[in-house]
């Protein structure tokens, strides 16, 4: 009886621990984003994980709609940006700009990509493997856009997505 009860009371407490644990690492990569990440973009007060309404409050209805690979976006072509967003969540995911009144991580398009690459590493982004415009921590996917490789073009940060 007392066996039972000490195996009852170790599996309650193990069970306990494990929806601890699992509920962290999903609340980390969320805290992470609004914490550490947020704080950094600066594209016309829209962030990461922001509700669609939120931003049309910000930007405006004036986008365009296009539908994409993990959910859609809007471009808003007069402010030279793309917010695109996941379709089951209606939040923003991803963020691209090519204006240069506006700025990720302090890279604003227009800078020279030494500098943008330096920025990244000094926030702990580190660089892809699989290319020299891609960095990446945690769940975060920053990219360079640059059409002759001098300068940032355009910058995206985004939310890794769900595979």
């Amino acid at each position: 009886m007392k066996n039972s009860r000490i195996r009852s009371v170790a599996s309650t407490i193990l069970l306990f621990l494990i929806a601890l644990s699992v509920s962290a690492c999903s609340g980390s990569s969320a805290s992470f984003i609004t914490k550490e990440v947020n704080p950094q973009i600066d594209v016309f007060g829209v962030q990461l994980m922001m509700d669609e309404a939120k931003v049309k409050g910000l930007l405006g209805d004036q986008g365009e709609k296009a539908m994409c690979v993990y959910g859609y976006e809007y471009e808003y072509a007069d402010k030279d940006i793309n917010i695109g967003y996941n379709s089951k969540s209606n939040q923003v995911r991803r963020i691209t700009s090519k204006n240069p009144e506006t700025s990720i991580f302090g890279i604003k398009p227009g800078t020279k990509l030494a500098e943008a690459y330096q920025v990244l590493a000094a926030n702990g982004f580190i660089e892809s493997a699989d290319s020299k415009y891609k960095y990446s921590k945690e769940n975060i996917i920053i990219s360079i856009i640059s059409m002759k490789s001098t300068n940032a073009d355009g910058i995206t940060i985004e939310i890794e997505p769900e595979q």
